[in-house]
């Protein structure tokens, strides 16, 4: 799997107005990576249409997002 991440961080908006932006499929999947590294120790790789979480225990988790 390519590794395509990002070495950017998101800043969260509460007062983030929907209507006027589309966020892309990788700018979702940024932004919960990040969400992610908060609560679990591993290797997340974000390849554009999913993540892949290796957790320091050695479990493996791939999460897949389509856009719909």
């Amino acid at each position: 799997m390519k590794d395509n991440s990002k070495n950017t961080e998101h800043i969260f908006d509460t007062k983030f107005d929907e209507s006027n932006c589309k966020l892309s499929l990788d700018d979702m999947l940024l932004d919960l990576k990040v969400l992610i590294k908060e609560y679990y120790c591993g290797t997340f790789t974000n390849d554009g249409k999913s993540l892949k979480i290796t957790l320091n225990n050695g479990q493996k988790f791939l999460l897949n997002m389509t856009a719909i």
